[in-house]
């Protein structure tokens, strides 16, 4: 990346329908619907977004991407997650509850015609902030002085991303 005008060029903030891909195609969740009762505790986080707000909840679950998402796999390319996902079994929507426990829930909200505004998860997931923050995009205001460290963490989310395998999906 050549400069900070290239990265708001890069990074415009996504609607939720392009990350829907992501998180069903790459990171194998199970999309539900926002009212169904077995996620509602879930939804009764007081940092969950509003439910008037809530566009999409997902569920992931498969343990190869839950070690992904929690830095104890590298990237989607290396061998040890190609290995860990073959052992990884495929269950259906209507059998969530029995991973619910271990799963982690995430929340995607929009306040702006379907592209993401806030966010929220269950579990552990650093990764997921980092991906989430490249999702609500490059905000100009990150260019002012001030905001150096800010920018500074925008840059090194990024560079997490990418070595995750995944930065070429955005």
């Amino acid at each position: 990346m050549k400069s900070k005008t290239d990265a708001a060029n890069t990074f415009p903030p996504i609607k939720i329908e392009e990350i829907d891909h992501i998180l069903l195609n790459d990171l194998d969740a199970i999309k539900m619907e926002k009212e169904d009762e077995r996620i509602k505790f879930i939804l009764q986080d007081p940092y969950c977004p509003d439910k008037s707000d809530i566009h999409s909840v997902y569920v992931i679950y498969k343990k190869s991407i839950l070690n992904l998402l929690e830095g104890r796999i590298r990237s989607i390319h290396s061998h040890e997650f190609m290995s860990a996902k073959k052992k990884d079994r495929t269950i259906s929507k209507e059998d969530i509850e029995y991973v619910l426990e271990m799963a982690t829930i995430v929340v995607l909200a929009s306040e702006n015609n379907g592209v993401l505004t806030n966010y929220f998860y269950s579990g552990d997931g650093e990764r997921l902030d980092r991906i989430f923050n490249l999702c609500l995009g490059y905000s100009s205001h990150l260019q002012k002085k001030e905001n150096k460290a800010s920018l500074q963490r925008f840059m090194n989310d990024i560079k997490i991303v990418e070595e995750m395998g995944l930065l070429e999906k955005f």
